[in-house]
């Protein structure tokens, strides 16, 4: 099948947790820009776990700089996360196997 809707993947997104342990996933913005948000349905998705590794590299050494100049009031660590998703078909109960 060309266009598979039914199946399970495997991708990754980025998490950021604050210091009290509260996490909001990363969403990429029209900008180029993640900004933190608590709907998992619109986090960035991505198919590469070292890329994944290596934004999150990043993006935790940019927080460390803008924690330390005062542009954000509390620190936050970025991580990868695996998000699995399953999509598969709903049986059709009958009267025999409900019994």
């Amino acid at each position: 099948m060309a266009n598979e809707i039914v199946k399970n993947t495997e991708s990754y997104i980025l998490v950021q947790v604050n210091e009290k342990g509260e996490e909001a996933v990363l969403d990429n913005d029209f900008r180029g820009q993640f900004y933190p948000t608590s709907n998992v349905n619109i986090a960035t998705k991505f198919d590469d776990l070292n890329k994944v590794k290596a934004l999150a590299e990043r993006l935790n050494s940019l927080n460390e700089l803008n924690y330390e100049f005062g542009i954000i009031a509390e620190k936050v660590t970025v991580k990868p996360v695996k998000l699995t998703t399953s999509l598969e078909y709903v049986e059709e109960t009958t009267e025999t196997n409900a019994e």
